[in-house]
């Protein structure tokens, strides 16, 4: 269907001039521009792409470009630091952000590669002396503490040494690909039911934890003689204790229970003493 030219039509004109009103064209001094993805671009094709500081957001708590979950890290190192390994980002740690403020005279690059892999730059004294090596980097430990990956914060050392050393980028971004929150997670004063225990709770319990073998999903230990099986808990992992859906569920002993926000009293309990003090004795350990 082809568009009256509303300038040159006799009975649009008839009408304006009987309204007394008079037929104006609509001037604006803006234009379209399209948006620039070619750096997008770049970082889809080629996993990485250099870019400026202020271009880098935070979103959920980790690094977005553009609606990409990504890992930043600094292109052009100091030769000094190589013996001791270089390490990229999920998050504007303590580390990163000391260098943003500083703007240090650096490269800074977006990443989408899960293979560990990365192109760096060798400085001394602001001078490349050597260029485009390929090294592995390790992930940033003040990003593991700070967006608390895997309850990084509230493990004892061992297992965090072990979440550091078997970061993986690819369940990295799975983890993270959703930018957005799912407002269908989220319950209103109307609709949410109280937090309670469900009346068959100690048996769901009971049952959770036997097909689990009493075995901490947290810290490992074998909780499963008789008189062990007190410490094995049963913890809501989003904290509604009326949400009972066995994804919801994890079994913990009483003291990786104990770390979980808002379990603190649980340090003061006789279980929790005689659990501790048990472990100190390796009893737990013995067969």
């Amino acid at each position: 269907m082809k568009l009256i030219n509303f300038y040159n039509s006799k009975q649009l004109n008839s009408l304006l001039e009987q309204m007394g009103a008079e037929l104006k064209k609509i001037e604006t001094p803006n234009s379209w521009e399209g948006i620039d993805d070619t750096k997008l671009a770049e970082l889809l094709k080629t996993g990485e792409v250099e870019i400026e500081l202020d271009e880098i957001k935070t979103n959920d708590g980790v690094f977005e470009y553009k609606g990409k979950k990504v890992i930043v890290y600094i292109r052009d190192q100091y030769s000094k630091y190589y013996t001791s390994g270089y390490k990229f980002h999920l998050t504007k740690c303590k580390t990163i952000s000391k260098a943003f403020k500083n703007r240090r005279n650096s490269r800074y690059v977006v990443s989408l590669r899960t293979d560990g892999q990365f192109k760096i730059n060798l400085l001394e004294d602001n001078i490349i002396v050597r260029k485009d090596l390929i090294e592995t980097m390790n992930v940033c430990k003040n990003c593991l503490e700070q967006i608390n990956y895997k309850k990084y914060k509230v493990h004892p050392y061992r297992i965090k040494t072990n979440i550091y050393n078997n970061f993986d980028l690819a369940e990295y971004f799975n983890q993270f690909k959703q930018s957005n929150l799912n407002i269908g997670l989220f319950k209103n004063a109307n609709n949410a039911p109280l937090n309670v225990y469900n009346k068959n709770f100690d048996l769901k319990s009971k049952t959770i934890r036997e097909n689990r073998n009493y075995k901490c999903e947290d810290c490992g230990i074998d909780l499963s003689k008789e008189e062990h099986k007190k410490f094995a808990h049963v913890h809501h992992r989003d904290g509604d204790k009326s949400n009972d859906n066995p994804t919801n569920l994890e079994v913990l002993c009483i003291e990786c229970h104990s770390n979980q926000p808002g379990h603190e009293r649980l340090k003061y309990s006789s279980d929790y003493r005689d659990f501790t003090m048990r472990k100190k004795n390796l009893e737990f350990f013995n067969n």
